[in-house]
């Protein structure tokens, strides 16, 4: 097999009728198709995105742009990949705050930080976490967590996107990250006193640092607001380092691989362009999947999700993605 080309006209064989079934049966077949030849050079298409505007394939908007991994298996930017989608942007590369930093390692190595922080593990609760693969790799004993975004974004000296919408939302009952110490209390559960409860430290906003080195690779920092009926999530993934800026690509929903996807791209207000993925195979039943948007600020790649604050089926999709749009308005 010539990889793209007849994998595509597998894919239509499979699905235009020469076997038709009532299962898809393209995720399948895919996951077990030879590996896609090297990477070549990727060439770039610009569109008018005077509207919002729904396109099945791929888009490039502002600074991130969406492929459709299904429709678009194994792409140059992703030879391995053939389900759920990709969000490609330009990444750039941070140096923390100094004393930040030596605090990290400090703690790291198991040690106080001057600032007085002890060494703790941290936990995101919510609906937005670091990938699988990187809370395998976590720097470990250096998570950190602030009182609001702003703080964070003053003690990291990175150039995170703010927000005054979010910033006027009331603390989210469910904690954007919760820190573990090796001191923290615990409480017993039941009558022998043998079980205990560990009562963590929770704050509304914090980062979880990755990598195995002497030092993080990257950061993944998170807020969580509640708007009203509904609940707002920003998770910002940063790179450290002295690398020069390049193209990158980050991979979502690929463990679903029975959905297909369109994606709607918004203009924000503050001139930007938001990724928000629809899905078109099961897109009432699983609203959480298409209820988020993805777009990229200076070298930064974001993801924001809202959802109510009850039961996901309290409102309708389309009022989600109404009060996903005030949100994302709110950007600087």
């Amino acid at each position: 097999m010539k990889y793209d080309r007849e994998e595509a006209y597998l894919r239509e064989k499979l699905t235009d009728g020469l076997h038709p079934a009532d299962v898809d049966l393209w995720p399948a077949v895919a996951e077990h198709l030879p590996d896609a030849r090297p990477a070549r050079h990727w060439r770039r298409l610009c569109i008018c995105l005077a509207a919002p505007l729904l396109i099945a394939a791929g888009v490039l908007a502002g600074t991130a742009e969406f492929t459709n991994l299904r429709e678009n298996p194994r792409p140059s930017f992703a030879p391995e990949a053939n389900t759920g989608y990709a969000i490609t942007y330009e990444r750039q590369y941070f140096t923390l705050d100094g004393d930040l930093m030596a605090g990290l390692v400090a703690n790291h190595n198991g040690e106080t930080a001057a600032d007085g922080t002890k060494p703790a593990s941290g936990s995101m609760s919510g609906s937005l976490h670091p990938s699988e693969k990187d809370m395998r790799n976590v720097y470990a004993k250096a998570a950190r967590g602030y009182g609001s975004w702003d703080e964070m974004t003053a003690a990291t000296g990175l150039p995170l996107v703010q927000n005054a919408v979010l910033d006027a939302g009331e603390t989210d009952d469910g904690s954007a990250i919760a820190l573990f110490t090796d001191d923290l209390p615990q409480i017993p559960v039941g009558t022998d006193g043998r079980v205990f409860m560990v009562l963590p430290e929770e704050y509304p906003a914090g980062f979880i640092p990755i990598g195995r080195g002497e030092t993080p690779e990257k950061l993944y920092l998170r807020v969580s607001k509640k708007l009203g009926d509904y609940r707002v999530e920003l998770m910002a993934v940063a790179y450290l380092g002295d690398s020069p800026q390049e193209t990158a690509t980050a991979i979502f929903e690929e463990k679903s691989a029975g959905l297909t996807w369109e994606c709607e791209s918004y203009p924000m207000a503050n001139g930007n362009t938001a990724l928000i993925p629809h899905c078109t195979s099961n897109p009432t039943s699983m609203p959480w999947t298409q209820s988020v948007a993805y777009f990229a600020q200076d070298g930064i790649l974001y993801k924001a999700i809202c959802r109510p604050t009850g039961n996901w089926f309290n409102a309708s999709q389309e009022d989600i993605w109404a009060e996903l749009k005030v949100i994302l308005d709110g950007f600087a």
